[in-house]
């Protein structure tokens, strides 16, 4: 009877491990269901018979023309995303009334060399255009702002596909509507990628000039403009009129002729490269942008605590015209500032996001990183929809996670471990919400003054969030262990994220570290086999090299075309930095080398040589010339950056490859997770047996 306890013991400890590993805490990686997030943040409700016209376009005016084309004359519309499973999605975007007579069937395009009875290996749809099908209400138009009348088609190409022979060659093709379409080349053994991150044109209202309308004084005869936000903007329970605007409208905007992303992806594309290696934030229009519009963004004033605005106009009132919403009104019913080309919907999308980019994404494949701008409550939806790599059709109405886990995209010779961090928040909004000017940022130190040791900008001084950066630590600390396991399998590793894990700042007095709760998650072995870090976030471009390749190099490719922050750290103090990150005990420590930071947009091109090693250039955008210019270069040697322990068996201890070494699944990771429980489980069975 003990031992049959035992064992019971043992499999008990079995299932909660599987079931703690499986709970991550709600707060932080919750499944959230459409209905619970829109009546929460976004939901609009009904008021009364009363009809709602207010249109951006007529309240906030149109200066100029958004150069963004009607989408109906590029569909369908195909690119590739590579998977958690390192697998090629070959994704279509069509119209959604496309619809095949003779089968009766939803019609999605189909590859030229579809054999009969291969059903599996046909493109389905992942999304019909359909509200229903999204988990929303048809009858119900406060839901338009969230609209995608498109229809998404997806096929894996896995080891087993019969396309796998033509992607790779470049020679698989798609038909559709009598057509021939090409699929982007998916190379089994790339040595050039593109490194590309935040895109999208910078668009964030927080006042439009509404006044008392903002106000609750309808028992004046006034308006109540104080109702649920959509887009940041809140709703109004009466219509008004544009002379009923009494305020200077305020945020944080970009000027559309500012924003270079197309010239900048239409560059890249020309590069000829095999792989887009993107790190986040895609969408950036979250609102409206009224005429006149003053950018007054806050910044932090390290010196007193304060913030202080830096008052600008910028011009960007051309995304407000809304004249295609029409096929996305459902009734009479409407509510104020219906979206123009901006907003987490298809428009948005396709204005900010897949129009600029269309050039690149028809001809290269893209590993889709995951950025603060595509959390669930600001562009989940269309990251979710479109560029989310994993499947969570799980029959409920979910449509967004807070964040998940690591993932590894394998090839021949390297493999990009792709960590989603957009969850975080930083101490006081993190550096980019600072003020940063050449004058109060420390040079170079004279002859034997000490070097400068950036500081830590501690998220317990907030205690307020205690509770959450706990939660965080927590979490990414269990992720940066996945890493660490997945960097196993090859000698080179690229780290793939959104937030700088080893990056500098300066917040007016002092050069500052970027992420403080990454860094907090990790070892003195988290990094010891990844050769760089691909980041974005700050909108700026940042390389760091340290000495002996004590750390990973830092690439920062934050400068994809989205408003550029001002980043005017001393050229000469970054041969005289001594980065320290993380927990004391860990002694994570470097200095730096040789580096850049530049606020000027661009990309990085890395290739891989004949030695393995690989070069990597910078290149920033001259707008006078209309071209690319060469701004820096770096050296990733090749093999192991640090002669750490490398126990990786066949194929990575378990992880199942495709034709060319692309990663499948990770069995190890889950056996090295149940180890800890396994052995205090034999401890159990142990005492129980005396």
């Amino acid at each position: 009877m003990v031992r049959l306890s035992a064992v019971l013991v043992f499999f008990t400890c079995i299932a909660n491990a599987i079931a703690k590993e499986e709970d991550i805490s709600p707060s932080i990686n919750q499944h959230h269901r459409r209905e619970d997030q829109l009546s929460s943040v976004y939901d609009v409700p009904y008021y009364g018979n009363e009809t709602f016209v207010a249109q951006p376009s007529e309240i906030l005016g149109v200066n100029g023309d958004d150069p963004t084309p009607d989408y109906h004359d590029y569909l369908p519309y195909i690119y590739v995303v590579f998977g958690s499973q390192g697998f090629p999605h070959v994704r279509a975007i069509v119209e959604p009334e496309d619809f095949n007579a003779d089968t009766q069937e939803d019609e999605c395009p189909q590859p030229l060399n579809l054999q009969s009875g291969k059903d599996d290996e046909k493109l389905k749809p992942l999304y019909d255009g359909t509200e229903d099908s999204l988990g929303f209400s048809s009858s119900d138009p406060s839901k338009m702002p969230y609209r995608f009348p498109v229809k998404i088609c997806e096929l894996i190409v896995d080891e087993n596909s019969i396309h796998l022979e033509d992607i790779g060659l470049g020679n698989m093709k798609l038909s559709h509507n009598n057509k021939t379409y090409d699929v982007p080349q998916v190379k089994l053994n790339p040595s050039k990628f593109i490194l590309l991150g935040d895109t999208g044109m910078r668009i964030k209202p927080t006042n439009l000039g509404l006044g008392k309308l903002g106000e609750d004084n309808t028992a004046d005869g006034g308006f109540n403009c104080d109702g649920p936000q959509v887009y940041g903007v809140k709703q109004c329970l009466t219509n008004f009129t544009k002379e009923e605007l009494t305020e200077t409208p305020e945020g944080s905007f970009q000027n559309l002729d500012n924003w270079y992303f197309k010239d900048i992806a239409d560059s890249a594309a020309k590069e000829d490269a095999d792989v887009v290696v993107f790190v986040g934030d895609y969408l950036y229009r979250q609102g409206p942008c009224p005429t006149g519009a003053v950018n007054t963004a806050k910044v932090y004033n390290a010196t007193d605590g304060t913030t202080i605005s830096k008052n600008e106009v910028k011009e960007c009132s051309a995304v407000n015209d809304n004249s295609h919403m029409n096929e996305t009104i459902q009734s009479q019913h409407m509510m104020n500032f219906v979206p123009g080309t901006y907003g987490d919907n298809w428009y948005g999308w396709w204005a900010d996001w897949f129009y600029p980019a269309m050039n690149l994404l028809r001809t290269t494949p893209i590993i889709p990183g995951r950025g603060n701008h595509e959390i669930c409550t600001r562009g989940g939806f269309g990251f979710f929809l479109f560029m989310f790599p994993y499947d969570i059709d799980d029959g409920s109405t979910n449509y967004c996670l807070d964040n998940y886990p690591p993932y590894a995209v394998r090839f021949e010779h390297e493999q990009f471990l792709v960590m989603d961090d957009s969850i975080i928040n930083p101490l006081r909004g993190g550096v980019d919400h600072y003020m940063n000017t050449l004058e109060g940022c420390p040079g170079a130190p004279e002859d034997g003054q000490p070097l400068i040791v950036p500081k830590r900008e501690n998220r317990y001084l907030d205690p307020k969030n205690a509770e959450e950066t706990e939660e965080q630590v927590e979490l990414f600390t269990r992720w940066f262990k996945d890493i660490e396991f997945l960097s196993l399998d090859r000698e080179t590793n690229f780290y793939v994220g959104h937030r700088p894990v080893l990056g500098i700042g300066c917040n007016y007095t002092d050069v500052v570290t970027l992420d403080w709760t990454l860094q907090q998650s990790l070892t003195n072995t988290t990094f010891d086999r990844i050769s760089a870090l691909i980041t974005g976030h700050m909108h700026w471009l940042e390389v760091l090299e340290f000495e002996d390749n004590v750390l990973p190099a830092q690439m920062i490719v934050g400068n994809g075309g989205t408003m550029m922050i001002e980043n005017k750290i001393d050229q000469s103090s970054i041969f005289y930095i001594n980065l320290t990150v993380g927990k004391e005990e860990y002694g994570i420590h470097g200095r730096v080398k040789r580096g850049i930071t530049k606020s000027a947009f661009g990309y990085g091109i890395m290739e891989r040589q004949d030695d393995l090693s690989y070069e990597v250039q910078f290149k920033t955008w001259q707008a006078d010339k209309g071209s690319m210019a060469n701004q820096f270069n770096l050296t990733i040697p090749a093999g192991l950056r640090k002669n750490a322990k490398a126990d990786a068996t066949e194929d990575g201890g378990g992880q199942a490859t495709m034709p060319g070494g692309n990663v499948i699944v990770s069995s190890g990771d889950i056996q090295s997770r149940l180890l800890p429980f396994i052995v205090g489980a034999f401890f159990v069975i142990v005492y129980l047996c005396n």
